[in-house]
């Protein structure tokens, strides 16, 4: 079963286009071969009823000297009058058969017409005329049977001739839609693929220029009018989003010194774990900071790469030694293969940030007393690094999402904390190194991967 929502708007066109012009030239046809026919079968019954007139007149004396000779004589002629009268018949006024021609076998029987002076069975036409004498006696009646093969095969050529033609139809049709929904589609299509291009970038700036001043048009500009209205809410978004991180930076600065200079005051308990609990949370803030700012630099393209040579195999090290270091279950970090210490040119630090944030990830989001993987390998050219973490795994559809912007997967992150910013800022500074990030992920675990051109493709400083 075909689902027309299913079918696009471009074939949708072409197949209303199509089959209402088929449908009318359908409805066009039978009518003019259904006339045509009503017409045929007028003039058959006029000719035919004519036909047993003539035969009644003629047949008034042979009844009445009851000259069977004669009747028959008369209605032989009917082969060269009318060939198409298979069969012919004349009674008395009992009903009974006084003479009769038939060009096949046949009883003496006739078809009973009530009181009808004709009737239509079939492939044939019985037509009946009562014979009266010169006293306007009733003498007998006439019986004619005729065979409308020619009927048949009008119906047959002008059915023909309908289907051919609306073959042709058909098929003009297709053309002549084809060539008309282009015109009427190629709008409505260029819209769809510039709002799927708006969602895929999110860049709101699209704007379509179309002149038109039908409900395309119409539509067009209220997409226009709509994208402006995205793009300012955005822009001003993103200026609370830098105001207010800016903002927050100097007073969480304070806060920080205050809470140092009170662990060095305070060494009493319960105090002392308020104060780590406090510094804990400042971390935190401090770190969703600095991911809103990044945001902010990425959106405004301020986003400063600082270029430099250094080895991967040392910063993955590095980072690995970080995270453990400040990992307060019993996660285990394993590391598998080198890249044999090939340098690579690059921003180290942010680098450093996409591995901490990976790594960071892969440490929330484990079952504890489970090992985490990192593993490294060099293909094409380009230096692929792997996360592996035995998590719960990411849904199927949210793994093309997961990398844009205050996207969370909500199954795997309901009770963790976090505003869906650290995937958003790893993929775009992977990609400001001409490097791919990406995920795979199962029922059980999800593996991160970014891979950074070697040397020889990496960007200049």
């Amino acid at each position: 079963m075909i689902n027309l929502r299913n079918i696009s708007i471009q074939n949708k066109l072409v197949l209303i286009q199509v089959l209402t012009s088929v449908f009318v030239l359908a409805i066009f046809f039978t009518g003019f071969i259904m006339i045509d026919i009503k017409d045929y079968k007028e003039r058959k019954v006029k000719s035919i009823q004519s036909i047993a007139k003539v035969l009644a007149a003629n047949n008034v004396s042979t009844i009445q000297f009851q000259d069977n000779e004669a009747a028959k004589d008369i209605l032989s002629e009917l082969q060269n009058v009318a060939p198409d009268i298979v069969r012919a018949v004349i009674t008395d006024t009992d009903g009974n058969t006084f003479a009769q021609f038939s060009k096949t076998k046949a009883d003496s029987s006739w078809f009973d017409l009530g009181n009808k002076t004709f009737a239509f069975e079939g492939r044939h036409l019985y037509v009946t005329n009562p014979i009266v004498n010169a006293e306007n006696e009733l003498a007998g009646h006439v019986y004619i049977d005729c065979e409308l093969s020619e009927l048949e095969d009008m119906k047959s050529k002008k059915f023909g001739i309908a289907g051919i033609s609306l073959v042709v139809a058909l098929g003009c049709g297709f053309l002549i839609a084809f060539i008309i929904q282009t015109y009427v589609s190629k709008r409505l299509l260029f819209l769809v693929e510039k709002m799927k291009e708006a969602s895929e970038t999110n860049n709101y700036r699209l704007v379509i220029k179309d002149d038109g001043k039908d409900e395309i048009g119409i539509l067009i500009k209220v997409y226009n009018d709509l994208m402006y209205q995205v793009n300012e809410s955005q822009q001003r978004k993103d200026e609370f989003i830098g105001i207010a991180s800016h903002e927050l930076k100097t007073p969480l600065t304070s806060i920080k010194g205050y809470i140092e200079l009170l662990n060095e005051m305070e060494t009493r308990q319960p105090q002392q774990i308020f104060i780590q609990k406090t510094k804990e949370s400042t971390a935190k803030l401090e770190h969703l900071i600095a991911d809103l700012l990044d945001v902010s630099r990425i959106n405004s393209g301020q986003l400063q790469l600082n270029i430099e040579e250094f080895k991967m195999d040392e910063l993955i090290d590095e980072s690995i030694d970080s995270i453990s270091a400040g990992i307060r279950t019993d996660h285990t970090i394993i590391r598998n293969g080198t890249f044999n210490d090939l340098t690579v040119k690059g921003d180290r630090q942010r680098i450093e940030q996409v591995l901490i944030n990976l790594l960071s990830n892969a440490v929330k989001y484990s079952p504890p007393r489970s090992d985490i993987f990192v593993s490294s390998t060099i293909k094409d050219e380009q230096l692929i690094v792997e996360i592996k973490d035995f998590g719960n795994g990411i849904p199927e559809e949210d793994k093309e999402k997961i990398f844009e912007r205050f996207y969370r997967a909500r199954n795997t992150s309901v009770h963790i904390s976090g505003f869906g910013l650290g995937l958003y800022i790893c993929s775009d500074i992977i990609k400001r190194h001409n490097g791919k990030i990406w995920v795979e992920s199962g029922a059980k675990g999800s593996s991160f991967f970014f891979s950074l051109p070697t040397i020889k493709k990496s960007i200049p400083i």
